[in-house]
Protein backbone atom coordinates (compact mmCIF):
# COMPACT_ATOMS: atom_id res chain seq x y z
CA UNK A 1 0.00 0.00 0.00
CA UNK A 2 1.44 3.39 -0.88
CA UNK A 3 1.33 5.56 1.89
CA UNK A 4 1.57 8.84 0.01
CA UNK A 5 -2.56 9.33 -0.49
CA UNK A 6 -2.48 9.10 3.66
CA UNK A 7 -1.12 12.53 3.19
CA UNK A 8 -3.68 14.32 0.93
CA UNK A 9 -6.83 14.06 3.97
CA UNK A 10 -3.94 15.61 6.36
CA UNK A 11 -2.95 18.56 4.44
CA UNK A 12 -6.72 19.40 3.75
CA UNK A 13 -7.27 18.80 7.29
CA UNK A 14 -4.03 21.31 8.61
CA UNK A 15 -5.56 23.73 5.88
CA UNK A 16 -9.01 23.56 7.04
CA UNK A 17 -8.07 23.75 11.17
CA UNK A 18 -5.76 26.53 10.39
CA UNK A 19 -8.16 28.57 8.61
CA UNK A 20 -10.23 27.72 11.51
CA UNK A 21 -7.75 29.27 14.26
CA UNK A 22 -7.26 25.75 15.56
CA UNK A 23 -3.69 24.35 16.27
CA UNK A 24 -2.25 21.88 13.97
CA UNK A 25 0.11 19.83 16.12
CA UNK A 26 -3.14 17.43 17.23
CA UNK A 27 -4.17 16.82 13.82
CA UNK A 28 -0.21 16.21 12.51
CA UNK A 29 0.20 14.01 16.04
CA UNK A 30 -2.80 11.50 15.07
CA UNK A 31 -1.36 10.33 11.21
CA UNK A 32 -0.26 6.91 11.45
CA UNK A 33 3.90 6.39 11.96
CA UNK A 34 4.99 4.31 8.99
CA UNK A 35 7.84 2.25 9.69
CA UNK A 36 10.07 -0.55 8.09
CA UNK A 37 11.97 -3.24 9.40
CA UNK A 38 16.05 -1.86 9.59
CA UNK A 39 18.77 -4.35 9.11
CA UNK A 40 20.92 -4.45 12.84
CA UNK A 41 23.45 -1.38 12.86
CA UNK A 42 26.88 -2.60 12.69
CA UNK A 43 28.02 -1.87 16.33
CA UNK A 44 30.08 -5.09 17.37
CA UNK A 45 30.51 -8.29 15.79
CA UNK A 46 27.28 -10.50 14.76
CA UNK A 47 27.58 -13.65 14.09
CA UNK A 48 24.83 -15.13 12.03
CA UNK A 49 24.30 -18.96 12.96
CA UNK A 50 23.32 -20.34 9.48
CA UNK A 51 22.50 -24.15 9.37
CA UNK A 52 24.91 -26.55 7.88
CA UNK A 53 24.22 -27.57 4.00
CA UNK A 54 22.29 -30.37 3.96
CA UNK A 55 22.88 -33.71 3.75
CA UNK A 56 22.09 -35.63 0.79
CA UNK A 57 18.79 -37.34 0.93
CA UNK A 58 16.67 -39.79 -1.22
CA UNK A 59 13.11 -40.51 -0.76
CA UNK A 60 12.63 -44.33 -0.11
CA UNK A 61 9.67 -46.00 -2.27
CA UNK A 62 6.74 -44.51 -1.56
CA UNK A 63 4.59 -46.82 0.95
CA UNK A 64 1.39 -46.28 -1.21
CA UNK A 65 -0.67 -44.14 -2.96
CA UNK A 66 -1.94 -41.15 -0.40
CA UNK A 67 1.18 -40.49 0.51
CA UNK A 68 3.44 -36.98 0.79
CA UNK A 69 6.56 -36.32 1.09
CA UNK A 70 8.05 -34.47 4.02
CA UNK A 71 11.63 -33.15 2.78
CA UNK A 72 14.34 -33.56 5.42
CA UNK A 73 15.42 -29.64 6.92
CA UNK A 74 17.01 -28.39 9.64
CA UNK A 75 15.61 -26.90 13.10
CA UNK A 76 17.32 -24.93 15.71
CA UNK A 77 16.72 -26.73 18.94
CA UNK A 78 18.54 -26.11 21.88
CA UNK A 79 20.99 -23.56 20.96
CA UNK A 80 22.33 -25.47 18.00
CA UNK A 81 20.95 -26.34 14.38
CA UNK A 82 19.59 -30.35 13.82
CA UNK A 83 18.91 -32.06 11.22
CA UNK A 84 15.44 -33.82 10.72
CA UNK A 85 15.07 -36.39 8.03
CA UNK A 86 12.61 -36.55 5.54
CA UNK A 87 9.64 -38.85 5.52
CA UNK A 88 6.39 -40.31 4.11
CA UNK A 89 3.23 -38.88 5.60
CA UNK A 90 0.00 -39.81 5.09
CA UNK A 91 -2.54 -37.23 3.09
CA UNK A 92 -1.55 -34.62 0.81
CA UNK A 93 1.11 -31.95 1.85
CA UNK A 94 2.57 -28.96 0.54
CA UNK A 95 6.25 -28.82 -0.73
CA UNK A 96 8.66 -26.90 2.15
CA UNK A 97 8.08 -23.00 0.29
CA UNK A 98 11.17 -21.28 -0.52
CA UNK A 99 12.95 -19.82 2.83
CA UNK A 100 11.72 -16.09 3.31
CA UNK A 101 13.99 -12.80 3.78
CA UNK A 102 14.14 -11.49 7.10
CA UNK A 103 16.56 -9.20 7.70
CA UNK A 104 18.11 -9.01 11.79
CA UNK A 105 16.38 -6.48 13.68
CA UNK A 106 18.40 -4.29 16.09
CA UNK A 107 19.51 -6.50 18.59
CA UNK A 108 17.65 -5.98 22.02
CA UNK A 109 20.65 -5.41 24.21
CA UNK A 110 24.69 -5.45 23.81
CA UNK A 111 25.03 -9.15 25.19
CA UNK A 112 22.74 -10.21 21.92
CA UNK A 113 25.32 -10.81 19.26
CA UNK A 114 24.51 -14.12 17.26
CA UNK A 115 21.14 -14.33 15.19
CA UNK A 116 19.59 -16.93 14.00
CA UNK A 117 17.96 -16.56 10.63
CA UNK A 118 14.42 -17.86 9.97
CA UNK A 119 13.38 -21.10 8.78
CA UNK A 120 10.62 -23.52 8.08
CA UNK A 121 9.28 -26.31 10.53
CA UNK A 122 6.92 -28.91 10.00
CA UNK A 123 4.40 -29.34 12.50
CA UNK A 124 2.83 -32.14 11.30
CA UNK A 125 0.21 -31.09 8.84
CA UNK A 126 1.76 -28.32 7.12
CA UNK A 127 5.34 -26.29 7.55
CA UNK A 128 5.68 -23.15 9.51
CA UNK A 129 7.96 -20.33 9.59
CA UNK A 130 9.60 -19.59 12.67
CA UNK A 131 11.33 -16.27 12.76
CA UNK A 132 14.76 -15.42 13.08
CA UNK A 133 15.78 -14.23 16.73
CA UNK A 134 18.85 -12.91 18.77
CA UNK A 135 20.80 -14.70 21.27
Amino acid sequence: MNPAWKLIPAVVAIATLSACGTHTREVIREQPIITQQQPAPATGTVTILQPPAAPAESPTPQPGPGYSWIAGHHEFRNGAWSWVPGQWLSGTVRPMPAPMSEPPPAAPNGEANRWVPGYWSFNGTDWVWVRGRWM
